[in-house]
């Protein structure tokens, strides 16, 4: 199926996916506020999947191997 997006620039596509994309990570990150700021925390560092990040949570909420919340 064809698109309309065929005839744009790619480039003007890109910085359109740009603004799209900050806006969906600030909605995120918003949403994830108005549970709490621990929930945010928690859905970052499990969302980055970087150890050092979810060893970082687990240090700041004194989380211990075994503990709920902990990550791995």
């Amino acid at each position: 199926m064809a698109s309309f997006l065929e005839d744009v620039n790619q480039m003007v596509i890109d910085a359109v996916y740009q603004d799209i994309a900050e806006q969906l990570l600030d909605d995120w990150i918003n949403n994830n506020l108005d549970e709490g700021q621990y929930y945010a925390d928690k859905q970052f560092a499990e969302m980055s999947g970087d150890k050092f990040i979810q060893d970082e949570f687990n240090k700041f909420y004194e989380l211990k191997e075994g503990d709920e919340g902990y990550l791995c």
